[in-house]
């Protein structure tokens, strides 16, 4: 089935950014709070897209989707499941967020918040029109793309402004 290839390797990307995440943390002899801030998003971006791809990867295997509605039904209460994951992400998110009053400075928690919203709503708009493994994808890959530009953003040394002519 080409839907669990894909959910192995959605899976095997979330743990390898999320390795390499670790890599520079260990490596640097101190992280700056913004730099911990967006190794902190990085791994809830990259967990977040381990779990959902697992998890429905584990429940494609209980039983063999033989019919439309069966493969449909399945991919209806699998972006039900990923909704659930994200919204409690979300909630810790929110959490660590309104503790350490991170709220102040709310450029870079607009993109996390952003990309989470619109995950939630391709998975809901998935799991009641379409049901179908695309869409699902498609949100593990949004996941992964915000968890690639914070390791981006993590990794790359600060640019200097550079001086006008």
């Amino acid at each position: 089935m080409v839907e669990q290839q894909i959910l192995i390797t959605i899976a095997t990307i979330a743990v390898t950014l999320a390795g390499f995440s670790g890599v520079v943390g260990i490596f640097s002899k101190e992280l700056s709070p913004i730099k911990s801030y967006k190794l902190e998003t990085l791994l809830f971006q990259s967990g977040v897209a381990l779990f959902a791809s697992l998890t429905t990867l584990i429940a494609s295997q209980i039983g063999g989707l033989e019919s439309e509605q069966e493969f449909r039904l399945f991919w209806s209460i699998s972006s039900w499941a990923y909704v659930s994951i994200t919204v409690i992400a979300l909630i810790f998110a929110t959490i660590d967020i309104i503790k350490t009053e991170a709220y102040k400075n709310i450029n870079y928690d607009i993109l996390f918040y952003l990309s989470f919203f619109l995950v939630i709503a391709l998975l809901i708009f998935n799991a009641l029109y379409k049901q179908d493994a695309y869409l699902y994808h498609i949100a593990l890959e949004i996941n992964l793309a915000f968890a690639f530009v914070s390791f981006y953003t993590l990794v790359m040394p600060a640019k200097e402004k550079l001086p006008k002519k």
